[in-house]
């Protein structure tokens, strides 16, 4: 008998009222997906009328970076970061230097968050950055790798494009040090027009 993998629970959805359909309200492009679709972000699917983190534990890469290269201001500066990212994003950018894992479907490898942990503490990192891609479609990982990280002293950094709703961010943000949010534009149209945005 082969064994199946265990589909992991998304956090943050709903169903819909006198449908079959159920909506994610992880960001704010609350997706409504039918029976077998997926999200936006291509990392949360309807499936048997339940929510499931189809990305959840998948990396593009996973890689000890100069801390620099996320870039923050002063924080930790001259340390080494282990840095990992899911495959898709909650936006379109048409400038994305990094298209080939946002809007493509890239290869990944299964990690745990155990497993970033102890590869962020074998390379000496001060902590580990979800980023290269959107790392907040990959929230029930990150949380879950946040979490495992903080209890050992690592840092938890966010490289973002900020697109989350209120409620998931309140709960993720206790384990987090540091975040860039990178702001594409000041612009609605540009948002709207130029990165697929709301």
């Amino acid at each position: 008998m082969i064994a199946t993998k265990k589909l992991h629970d998304a956090l943050y959805w709903k169903k819909v009222t006198g449908t079959e359909k159920i909506q994610c309200v992880l960001c704010p492009f609350n997706c409504i997906l039918v029976e077998g679709k997926v999200g936006i972000c291509h990392g949360k699917q309807n499936t048997g009328g339940k929510l499931y983190a189809t990305n959840y534990g998948k990396t593009t890469a996973l890689a000890c970076d100069p801390i620099e290269k996320k870039p923050l201001y002063n924080f930790y500066p001259g340390t080494r970061i282990l840095s990992a990212g899911p495959n898709g994003c909650n936006l379109r950018c048409h400038f994305c230097q990094n298209w080939q894992i946002s809007q493509e479907t890239a290869r990944t490898i299964n990690v745990t968050p155990d497993d970033m942990v102890s590869s962020a503490l074998r390379e000496g990192a001060v902590g580990i950055a979800y980023t290269y891609t959107e790392p907040l479609i990959w929230f029930e990982f990150v949380l879950d790798t946040a979490k495992a990280a903080k209890a050992v002293g690592l840092k938890n950094v966010l490289v973002t494009n900020g697109l989350i709703n209120e409620e998931p961010l309140k709960e993720l943000l206790p384990f987090i040090d540091a975040m860039n949010i990178d702001i594409k534009s000041m612009d609605d149209g540009f948002y709207k027009k130029s990165v697929r945005g709301l």
